[in-house]
């Protein structure tokens, strides 16, 4: 039986981009498309609606947390198209989730975009507002000159906003704020940032403004920026965080890219069963293996540790060509026949723009040198272990780059055989 035979194959080949939201094509595609975790129910899209629905108390800006390539934009997108039309809210493929959404649907007009510019945050960001007002006639100029605080010109553009529609709100939101924080940073501007932020989180405060940003990770928790501690916290009191989970990842690839009925579950279930004599975690765990078929479960945890490179990184396109390479293969009858992360290894040292980055050349280099000392030294009959030998290895530099290199990071014999599952 081939792997394709055993569920429906549903590729993600790529992530949503803010600048096509506005063709209704691609609006439908991402409204069908959606998964909904029973967290998203639970949690996040309640609490975008608490911050977002006219009259509501203590609203904060947003900042919706998760690593490149795991929905963010997704998420934020899906938000958006319902809040700017209220028809979009019938496209959803989910009950509870149009009840959720039902109090904001129509009520506002967004404009988002993305931060490709290293200029400060405050002239991008009135730019942006100015350019949304210009385009819908709101009599209401940014003066780059004037004196009054962020809050105070903030406050001044949605009342004239307010004065022209005075129905709607007004959504601002940004892909992506990270990487941009990252390069003020480094330029020594960071410290003048915060104040922006601060800013556009307190203006949601009681008011029709909603401000919303996707990020990698908690710009509170990044490790470049302590050195302004105790003005992030005063952002920090400024937002709602809302973070995109391991679990809620693992949730879309069943859900959507590896979706199974009952009856291929049951098949999956009766292939594995033979393997969980051998390896403690499949024995104790048999639904999460037969629910992520043929992803193994430990791999989106180990994606997600990985340190180097986080833009190049996206999840479900990663499993979407790993799933599309083996679709057609027969499943293994003497195996688990898995897709384990140590394959992503590999995958990376093909990437030349990986393979510029010195940290993780040197990191490959020293796996290449490991596979060659594999290769001259195992003979005779260990010769049939240099497969397993060599995937030993790359799984190793899979450890190594979830941390800063003068870590010792690594793994265990008991970890790697419940990893990698080898027969």
């Amino acid at each position: 039986m081939k792997y394709l035979e055993i569920l429906q194959f549903n590729p993600i080949v790529d992530v949503i981009q803010f600048n096509r939201l506005s063709e209704r094509d691609y609006q439908l595609d991402a409204l069908h498309n959606f998964v909904y975790p029973d967290y998203f129910l639970e949690t996040i899209l309640p609490e975008f609606v608490k911050n977002m629905v006219f009259g509501g108390h203590d609203q904060k800006g947003i900042q919706v947390i998760g690593s490149y390539g795991t929905g963010k934009s997704h998420l934020m997108g899906l938000v958006q198209l319902v809040a700017e039309n209220a028809d979009n809210l019938a496209e959803l493929r989910n009950e509870q989730a149009r009840e959720i959404m039902q109090p904001i649907a129509g009520k506002f007009m967004v404009h988002r975009f993305e931060l490709q510019h290293n200029n400060s945050l405050w002239r991008i960001v009135t730019f942006e507002i100015q350019r949304f007002l210009d385009s819908h006639d709101i009599d209401y100029k940014f003066d780059e000159n004037s004196l009054k605080s962020y809050g105070e010109q903030l406050s001044e553009m949605m009342a004239a906003f307010e004065d022209k529609y005075p129905d709607k709100g007004f959504i601002l939101a940004i892909d992506e704020m990270l990487q941009f924080l990252r390069l003020r940073a480094e330029s020594g501007n960071l410290e003048s940032e915060l104040p922006v932020l601060q800013a556009l989180g307190q203006a949601c405060n009681n008011t029709k403004f909603v401000f919303m940003f996707g990020v990698q990770e908690l710009i509170y928790s990044a490790r470049e920026f302590q050195f302004a501690a105790d003005m992030l916290r005063k952002v920090k009191d400024r937002y709602r965080d809302l973070s995109i989970r391991r679990e809620d990842v693992s949730y879309v690839v069943q859900k959507r890219l590896l979706d199974k009925t009952e009856q291929q579950k049951a098949i999956i279930r009766e292939h594995l069963k033979p393997f969980t004599l051998f390896f403690a975690d499949m024995h104790g765990n048999i639904e999460k293996y037969v629910n992520l078929f043929p992803v193994h479960p430990s791999y989106i945890e180990n994606f997600e540790k990985i340190k180097l490179a986080q833009s190049q990184r996206e999840i479900l396109k990663t499993l979407s060509r790993q799933f599309d390479k083996i679709k057609d293969n027969d499943i293994p009858e003497n195996e688990p026949g898995l897709i384990t992360y140590d394959q992503y290894f590999e995958q990376m040292m093909q990437d030349a723009s990986m393979m510029a980055n010195p940290d993780f050349k040197l990191v490959s280099d020293t796996v290449h040198l490991v596979h060659d000392k594999i290769e001259n030294n195992f003979e005779g009959p260990r010769r049939k272990q240099i497969p397993l030998a060599k995937r030993i290895a790359n799984a190793c530099g899979i450890k190594i780059i979830q941390a800063m290199l003068n870590k010792q990071n690594g793994a265990t014999a008991e970890t790697l055989t419940d990893d990698l599952c080898p027969v």
